[in-house]
């Protein structure tokens, strides 16, 4: 069950975050425009996964739990890889767009993580 006080909320939020953002600015940094879209998104997801581990291994798990943050962050760190890698060689993108689709989509794995939690255990998690 994710826990629901506040302090750990704003530690699942700041470690999405953290961890897409970073994901986003180093497969930006990475991945040159001219490649193929596919293996710029295979590349992605390895290095969001890789970063997002490290990320919320390093950082992170001390202080707000393993699988509450392990869970969202690689979740989130892979398809912020995925994702930006597949838009750098389809358009035009700049560090601060890619960046900001990184914290999005890791914002996006958070609450689709809070919301399959809630599902698969009923009302239980809402509102502790």
């Amino acid at each position: 069950m994710l826990e629901t006080r506040f302090y750990f909320i704003m530690g699942d939020i700041l470690s999405v975050t953290a961890s897409g953002g970073v994901v986003a600015a180093v497969c930006f940094a990475l991945i040159p425009p001219e490649w193929n879209m596919f293996l710029a998104m295979f590349l992605g997801m390895a290095i969001g996964m890789i970063i997002s581990l490290i990320t919320s291994a390093a950082i992170f798990v001390r202080y707000f739990g393993a699988m509450e943050i392990m869970v969202p962050t690689m979740l989130g760190g892979m398809f912020s890889g995925m994702f930006v890698s597949m838009a750098i060689s389809m358009t035009e993108l700049n560090y601060v767009s890619a960046t900001g689709w990184g914290v999005a989509i890791g914002l996006i794995a958070l609450v689709s993580t809070y919301l399959l939690n809630a599902k698969l255990l009923g009302t239980q998690s809402i509102g502790n």
